[in-house]
This record gives structure tokens, C-alpha cells and sequence, in this order.
């Protein structure tokens, strides 16, 4: 009896079963039959809405980001934008030449150029779009409208910008550790808080982690390198905000004001600024510092407040490389022909221009100089900005203490030559001063690695129509017939360089060494013809960090004898974008 009743309760279950997968297979099929039809009323609508985009120029797109889809600004609310973005470059009013780009980074399937190189790119910079003449000069209510809105257009908003795409270099992952360094600077509260503190936003270029990799809206944190700022003068409440400021800007640092005591302790600070500034590296070399507690550094180095460091990374990287760990290095970073100068012997010497690294066991060395520490030349309580702190500590040096000055010359850095000619060696260079032309806007230039990585900065890219960009610098429109040329210009450790006047050499207590950018170069050559060249004036991050604003300007009437001369002033806005 037992089978007959077990067969019915079988049948039973089996059924019951396939109900329950019927009933599940039904859901399912009535869910995707729903989701289909609100995708096609959602491309419905996106259709239309793309009618009315090529009808009116108006409607939003959408755009794919690492966060999901983000709409796209229409063509008129971003020509408002640009319109409003070159109405506040300075010097800029009445008829304008416009032309905008958006440039889109793409990675290079070809590899790195290498230093002193230059990317090329396959497709023109122009490429059909022309300038366009914009007044500038804010319209009155009611004026300057015509019945067919043109007028209106020029007014309210620029032509909406062509896009063209470069391929740039995969930033490196064997450089130096920005951590191994620990910077001393001096100022006065004046000039650190002018511009509203631009001189922060400038040292948070090199002293954060100012990179592509990092996620756009997290916020700048240091990169490992630390500050000492010493303030010539300064009450408390200036301390702490300027203390605030740079911790904003994401810079590991501290703050402290020259002392002035008298009496028995006096001694101790008559060297002014700059001695008492050594004297605080000194401490934190040996754990007694605010900045980075327990943190060893491999590097000290004392730079002038206009100093800007385009790649941090590839600096330690040459240090490191070049320089064994544990040597009495003292080693100067000088850029310029006024870096260098005649010695009573008429050999070529240089103070660092203004900006000297030292090894832990030459920041020794120099904290027990008791030449420094009085001050020696010009040593005041009140720092200017043309300091001779570095001629003070070399002539030290030379009465206390023989040590050879090692100095590493790096892209873009001047050479004394032969002759009457110097050298300009190629490759991009490993310090700037922005209170010199031509990198007087570095820091704001710099501000493109926020997209495209620090290798990206002062990359030259040649277009296909004869335009180039030296990136964060300039844009130059040259004649067709050009070529690339080589440059040799290389020089290794020597002696015996001769100077500018002919005759002199590099003086014996200078050790000079060339860098992995100072070789084969390249440059541009043309025959016939004039240039035309657009030169940075402002930068600015947007977008959460998803674009960089480049503004770039052609003054009219100025001009060399090979550039050709304009008739009104003349702007290209580049929005770096991914």
C-alpha cells in the first residue's frame, strides 16, 4: 500500500514546483518587457532633446566619468563660461581674437620621447577652427542687439570649442620619495599672505600630491616632504593663520618667527633669519622638529620663497642617483646666467641660485660655522628678498671649512660657454623662479599635472599644421616649412668650462654634473616667414579637479624681429580635460 500512496504525493510536489518556476519566469519576463519600454522612452526623449541640441545649442548631454554618468555643459552655458572666464584675464578689454580648444589626454601607445624631446601629433592644432572676434566689453541693457540675434550671441557667450586629443607620457613609477626631503624657506608675513597667499598655493605645487593618479574631489594632502618657514617678522595671530593656510593647502609644515634676545643668549641669534633657520633644520635632523616627527630625511634644502620645483620627484631621483647616501654633499641648483659670477681670481663661481640641498652630515657642517651663525656679509635680523644668504655661506665655508660645492645643472639651466656664447642646455628643467621671466606663471602652469601628470608640464607637442605648445608655457604658430633639428648640448662632470668673457674657467672648488635632460634635444628650425606665439597668463583647476583652464595671450603690437605683430590682442583658452 505503501507505493500507491507515495506516487499521488510525488505528483503533488512536482507540480507544485513548476508552478513556482512558472510563476518566478513570469516575474522576470515582466520586469525586463517594463525596463524595456522605459529605455525606449528614455532614448525617445534623448532623441528629441538631440533635435532640439542641433535646433537650439541649448540641451545637456551626458558624459561618461569614473563615478557614472555626469551631464555635459550645453554649447551656450559653456561659451557663457569661457566668455566670462576671458573677461577676467588681466589687460584684456574692447576687441578681442578668441580661439578655444578642448584638449583631451590620451595615453601614448608609442612610449616616452625621452627629455629635450618633442611629442608629435598626428592632426593639425587648428584643425577648421578659426578665431573669433569677441568684444569684450559688457554689454548695456537694451544696446548692442540685432533682430537676428548675432549681435546677442558675440555678447553673451564664445564660439563653442573644437576638441583635439595628445598622447602623453604614463607617469613614472621609479622616481625619488618626495619624503626624503625636508625644505627651509624665508619670508615675511607681508608677502606670504599677498595675493591671498599665493605664495602657499605656489610651495603646495611641489610639497603636495599634486598628480593625475590621485581621485579629483579627495583633498590635497602632503606628499611626504616637509616645510620650515621662518617669518622675519610676525605677531602671533599672523603665525596662525599662516599655519592654518598651509594646512589647507595640504602642506606638511610649521611656522616660527626670527627670536631677538639679549644678554648671555644673544650670541646665538645674530645671524639673523637665515642662521636661525639652519639651526632649526639642525634640530629636526635630530628629531627636535615640528615637522614630520620621527621621520629621517635624506635631504635639507634651503630655497628662496620665488623657487618653484616643477617635479620634486625626479629631483630627489638625480640626488639619489647621483650622490651617494652618507656623503658630505652640499649641492646647488642654480637656472640662470645671473647665477653665475666672477671670483677674485676671475674664475666662474655660483652661490646655488638660491637654492642649495644638503646632505644630513653638511647641514652638520654648516650649523657649526661660526662665520654663519654671526651672520657673516649681510646677515640682518630682517630678510629681503634678494638675500645673499648663499654668498655669506660659501665665503664661510672657504674661511672655516673646505668643502666642494657640487652643482647639478638640469633642463633649461645655463651653462657658462666659450666665448661669448653660453649654453642653454634642453630637456625641462629641475627648478624655476617664478620672479623671472620666462616661467614668471610656473606655478600656475604646473597646475595641468592635476590632469595629465607632471611629465605632462612643459611637454612640447608639434601638430600636424606646423602649430606647437610648450604645456603651461606657451603656443607658437609656425611658418609650413619647418623641421625638427637636433641640438647637441651635452656636458658631463668638468672642469675648467670657460666663461662668459672667454678665458676663465669654473673655479676648482665647483664640481659640476649634468642631468639625464641635458643631451641630444631637439628644436624647431624654419626658413622664411614669421612666428606668432601666445604666452601663458593664467591657469586654473575646475571641475572638481576634472579640468584645467590654460589661458594663453598675444599682446598686440609686441613682438621680436621674428614674430609677426598683431593689431589686437588675441587669447587661446585650453581646457585640459581626460
Amino acid at each position: 500500500m505503501a507505493p500507491h500512496h507515495r506516487l499521488p504525493r510525488m505528483a503533488v510536489s512536482y507540480g507544485r514546483t513548476r508552478i513556482l518556476r512558472l510563476t518566478v519566469l513570469a516575474c522576470i519576463a515582466c520586469t525586463t518587457l517594463v525596463m524595456i519600454m522605459q529605455i525606449g522612452r528614455a532614448w525617445s526623449r534623448g532623441r528629441d532633446g538631440h533635435r532640439h541640441h542641433l535646433l537650439q545649442g541649448a540641451s545637456p548631454g551626458w558624459k561618461t566619468t569614473k563615478e557614472g554618468l555626469a551631464p555635459v555643459k550645453s554649447r551656450e552655458e559653456l561659451g557663457r563660461e569661457m566668455l566670462e572666464y576671458v573677461r577676467g584675464l588681466p589687460g584684456l578689454q574692447g576687441e578681442v581674437a578668441v580661439l578655444s580648444k578642448r584638449v583631451r589626454v590620451v595615453e601614448s601607445k608609442e612610449g616616452a620621447v625621452g627629455e629635450g624631446k618633442i611629442r608629435r601629433v598626428g592632426r593639425g592644432f587648428l584643425e577648421g577652427h578659426g578665431f573669433a572676434r569677441v568684444d569684450l566689453t559688457p554689454p548695456a541693457a537694451g544696446e548692442g542687439r540685432s533682430d537676428n540675434g548675432e549681435t546677442l550671441k558675440q555678447e553673451t557667450r564664445l564660439p563653442v570649442p573644437g576638441v583635439v586629443e595628445v598622447p602623453v607620457d604614463v607617469p613614472r613609477d621609479d622616481m625619488g620619495d618626495p619624503g626624503e626631503v625636508l625644505f627651509g624657506i624665508a619670508s615675511d608675513y607681508e608677502r606670504v599672505s599677498r595675493d591671498d597667499f599665493g605664495l602657499v598655493r605656489d610651495w603646495a605645487g611641489f610639497l603636495t600630491n599634486h598628480s593625475a593618479e590621485r581621485e579629483r574631489k579627495e583633498k590635497r594632502r602632503s606628499n611626504g616632504a616637509g616645510l620650515l618657514l621662518v617669518l622675519s617678522k610676525a605677531t602671533e595671530s599672523e603665525v596662525v593663520e599662516v599655519k592654518a593656510r598651509l594646512w589647507q593647502a595640504g602642506i606638511d609644515g610649521t611656522v616660527f618667527v626670527v627670536e631677538q634676545r639679549e644678554g648671555k643668549d644673544s650670541d646665538r641669534y645674530k645671524g639673523g633669519v637665515y642662521a636661525q633657520l639652519f639651526q632649526r633644520l639642525l634640530m629636526s635632523r635630530f628629531g627636535k622638529g615640528e615637522v614630520g616627527a620621527g621621520k629621517t630625511r635624506r635631504w635639507f634644502a634651503v630655497v628662496d620663497e620665488k623657487v618653484f620645483i616643477p617635479n620634486l620627484r625626479k629631483l630627489v631621483w638625480e640626488m639619489d642617483t647621483r650622490f651617494e647616501d652618507g656623503g658630505e654633499w652640499l649641492v646647488g641648483l642654480p637656472t640662470e646666467k645671473e647665477d653665475w659670477a666672477d671670483d677674485e681670481n676671475g674664475k666662474q663661481i655660483t652661490y646655488g641660485g638660491g637654492a642649495v640641498v644638503m646632505s644630513p652630515s653638511a647641514l652638520d657642517t654648516v650649523g657649526q660655522l661660526m662665520c654663519f651663525q654671526a651672520g657673516g656679509k649681510g646677515g640682518n635680523d630682517e630678510v629681503k628678498a634678494d638675500s645673499n644668504w648663499g654668498e655669506t655661506l660659501y665665503k664661510c665655508l672657504e674661511q672655516e671649512r673646505y668643502l666642494k660645492i657640487q652643482v647639478l645643472v638640469g633642463g633649461g639651466g645655463y651653462l657658462p660657454g666659450e666665448g661669448n656664447q653660453g649654453q642653454k642646455v634642453s630637456g625641462r628643467p629641475l627648478v624655476l623662479r617664478t620672479d623671472k621671466d620666462p616661467f614668471k606663471f610656473s606655478a600656475k602652469g604646473h597646475l595641468v599635472s592635476n590632469v595629465c601628470g607632471e611629465e605632462c608640464y612643459l611637454q612640447r607637442f608639434l601638430f600636424a599644421d606646423s602649430w606647437a605648445l610648450i604645456n603651461g608655457h606657451s603656443i607658437t604658430a609656425y611658418p609650413r616649412r619647418i623641421e625638427v633639428q637636433m641640438s647637441s648640448q651635452k656636458m658631463t662632470q668638468q672642469k675648467g668650462f670657460q666663461n662668459k668673457s672667454g678665458g676663465g674657467e669654473v673655479a676648482d672648488k665647483i664640481a659640476v654634473h649634468s642631468t639625464s635632460s641635458v643631451g641630444e634635444g631637439q628644436k624647431i628650425a624654419w626658413r622664411g616667414g614669421k612666428t606668432k606665439t601666445w604666452r601663458l597668463v593664467s591657469a586654473e583647476v575646475r571641475d572638481d579637479g576634472k579640468e584645467v583652464w590654460q589661458a594663453y595671450v598675444n599682446e598686440k603690437g609686441i613682438g621680436s624681429k621674428e614674430e609677426e605683430k598683431s593689431d589686437v590682442d588675441s587669447v587661446i583658452v585650453l581646457v585640459w580635460e581626460f
